[in-house]
């Protein structure tokens, strides 16, 4: 029978940490796949999936949307009062957590939802959507 403790456990490297934390119910959506980062000396949550490359078998991720300071607000386009804004610096970060982490959750007996799949592998490249992480005043975004 299989455990899943570790699939959602944090996961530490040099520059923060990240965590599966599950399924969710978007707010006007159907349910969503979320992950949580520790960084700069905080947690914020997410949403990610899986985006196929025409070849159908290679995947790169997508972040949905990104800076909710709780998890209630997933599913919602990234609003200042509910979630935080970042640098493009820190964004970068953050993408490079994600790259790692899904590296780390693709070698994992258990692991989670949205990597499920028996042929297909991470192609390395981690992006956000449009506008859906917000962006600090006179950076532009990524």
């Amino acid at each position: 029978m299989a455990s899943y403790e570790k699939t959602f456990e944090w996961i530490d490297f040099p520059r923060g940490r990240v965590r599966y934390t599950g399924q969710a119910r978007g707010r006007d959506e159907p349910p969503i796949k979320t992950f949580a980062v520790e960084i700069f000396g905080s947690i914020y949550y997410g949403e990610i999936k899986r985006s196929f490359l025409t070849d159908a078998s290679s995947f790169n991720v997508e972040i949905v949307s990104f800076g909710w300071r709780t998890k209630c607000w997933h599913g919602t386009v990234p609003d200042p009062e509910h979630s935080a804004s970042f640098t493009a610096s820190q964004l970068e970060d953050v993408q490079d957590l994600i790259c790692q982490a899904v590296t780390a959750w693709d070698r994992m007996e258990d692991k989670p939802s949205f990597l499920f799949s028996t042929k297909s592998h991470f192609a390395g490249g981690v992006f956000f959507r449009d506008q859906w992480a917000l962006v600090k005043d006179g950076e532009r975004a990524l």
